[in-house]
Parts: C-alpha cells; structure tokens; sequence
C-alpha cells in the first residue's frame, strides 16, 4: 500500500539512484488509489498540503524515470544494455525512444554517405552471439527478447536459422 512516507522513500532512492529503483508491480494502481483516497479524505489544511506534495512527489518521480529512460534507451542503442525495473507501463516509451534514436541515426547516416543501407530490426527468440554483418560492422551479442537493427540481409538468415523474428523493416 502506498504512503506518504513510502512515496517520499522512492523519490529520495529515484533521484539518488543512477539506474531505475525497483518499484512495486502494482505502483501505478497504488498511486492512483492513494490520491484518489486522499481527494476524498481532504477536510483541512494540512490535508489539502499533504496531497499537493503527495502530486508533486509523484511528478518529480515520474519525471525522473523518464529522464532516465530516455539516458537508457541512448545507451541501448549504442551498447546493447537492456535497461533493468523499467514498468510494464514504461516499456512502450522507452521502446519508442528506441526506434526514434534508431530512426535519427539511420537518417543522419544518410545525409553524411549519402546512401542508406537496408536495415532491419528484428527480436532474438533465442541468445545470439556475436556476429559480423554483411556490412562488416559486428552485432550483438543478444540476448533473447532484445531487439536489434542489423543489415536486412544478416536478418534474415537470423529469421530463416530461426533465431529472430522481424520487428518491421525499413
């Protein structure tokens, strides 16, 4: 159940922490519920301070896992580091931040060689080792469930091994 002291932990660890803390399963709903609880129970001052904070709180928390989704999604994309206690709520943004950072490189890439490689991005169904491209440039290694943009020619003898599936192509 969520409190006010609770809330107030996981900001303090949220904003000292350099990766995502661990929150529970159900933080959303929770979160929800306390403030809608609160709403409703607001009879004073104190009352009515206790729930802005609470809002506020709640906003310096959220917006500093977004932060840190979009530093993560970067170093995704660079590295191939899955990020660790991303909510279920928060993996299509952070998926996103991916495929846009990957879709500004491609373009930029463009624009700098003047040609654009056929590229793909496809999903391990099981772990991959490293592995050179078409384009010479090495791949991996992934683990199952990652997603990764390789040459579409290296994706699909990925998908015709039955070691990935493709994502979408472009």
């Amino acid at each position: 159940m969520l409190t006010y002291e609770v809330l107030r932990e996981f900001v303090i660890k949220e904003k000292n922490s350099q990766k995502l803390i661990e929150l529970p399963d159900n933080f959303f709903q929770d979160a929800r519920d306390y403030l809608g609880s609160k709403s409703k129970m607001c009879e004073g001052k104190e009352d009515l301070w206790e729930l802005d904070n609470s809002k506020r709180m709640l906003q310096d928390l959220l917006d500093a896992r977004e932060n840190k989704l979009v530093k993560l999604a970067l170093v995704f994309v660079r590295a191939g580091v899955t990020p660790g206690m991303v909510m279920p709520e928060e993996k299509a943004f952070f998926d996103s931040m991916v495929q846009a950072i990957r879709t500004f490189q491609d373009a930029r890439k463009e624009a700098i060689e003047g040609q654009k490689e056929e590229m793909e991005t496809v999903a391990a169904l099981d772990d991959v080792p490293k592995f050179v491209g078409v384009d010479m440039k090495t791949y991996g290694p992934l683990k199952k469930g990652d997603m990764a943009r390789v040459p579409r020619d290296s994706a699909q003898l990925l998908i015709s091994k039955g070691m990935a599936k493709s994502i979408e192509s472009k």
